[in-house]
């Protein structure tokens, strides 16, 4: 039988911030959030085969904001590490965009603290969703992320006779809500903390930087 081959592709900050909001306590360390990227798009996978058997995994692709010089240098060899894990994972593409940054404090008129800001990573992963779907590199896209931003490319690739889902982190209460397609039904796959238990990174990329 034909596979069904299943492209996620993860709005990384998204997905990080969206698990600490709903799962993670007062005292956990800055690294509870992260998720082990493979590990996500099997459990995806599985999270489908009630309805197609024949679902495999074609791939994972990430999108994520790269701090620059006016970032710590604690930091960027620790996002440098991470990175290299993800690079080094079969299947895992990786796509960065350098963050913007405004000031945040000011002394004597001059900018002395800075706040770091994606910007153009919602569009990039947009591109790619919209682009794979025309470029046949997938059969249904799993799109990760709370971003209405991407709803364009999410009709973009149905339009393309793709398949699209969504996955969003979920806990009882929760006011999130999924992407929509107005008027398609879309399989939003409702993550627990039990799932995300089953794909959390405990790795702390600082350690030795």
């Amino acid at each position: 039988m034909t596979e069904t081959r299943v492209v996620v592709f993860i709005d990384y900050q998204n997905t990080y911030h969206c698990a600490r909001d709903l799962f993670a306590a007062e005292d956990d360390p800055p690294m509870f959030g992260h998720i082990y990227l493979h590990q996500l798009g099997e459990l995806l996978v599985h999270l489908g085969s009630s309805v197609d058997l024949q679902r495999v995994l074609s791939g994972v692709k990430v999108y994520r904001g790269k701090p620059g010089p006016k970032s710590s240098e604690k930091l960027r060899r620790a996002f440098d590490r991470q990175i290299a894990e993800w690079n080094g994972t079969p299947g895992v593409g990786v796509s960065t965009r350098p963050l913007r940054y405004r000031p945040t404090a000011w002394s004597f008129g001059k900018p002395m603290a800075w706040r770091g800001e994606e910007t153009g990573v919602d569009v990039m992963m947009a591109l790619a969703i919209a682009i794979g779907a025309i470029k046949d590199i997938c059969d249904v896209a799993v799109v990760v992320s709370a971003d209405t931003d991407l709803v364009p490319a999410m009709q973009e690739a149905v339009a393309a006779g793709k398949r699209v889902e969504t996955a969003t982190w979920w806990s009882p209460g929760s006011q999130r809500r999924p992407l929509r397609i107005e008027g398609l039904r879309t399989w939003n796959h409702q993550l627990d903390r039990s799932l995300f238990e089953l794909v959390r990174d405990d790795t702390d990329y600082l350690v030795g930087t």
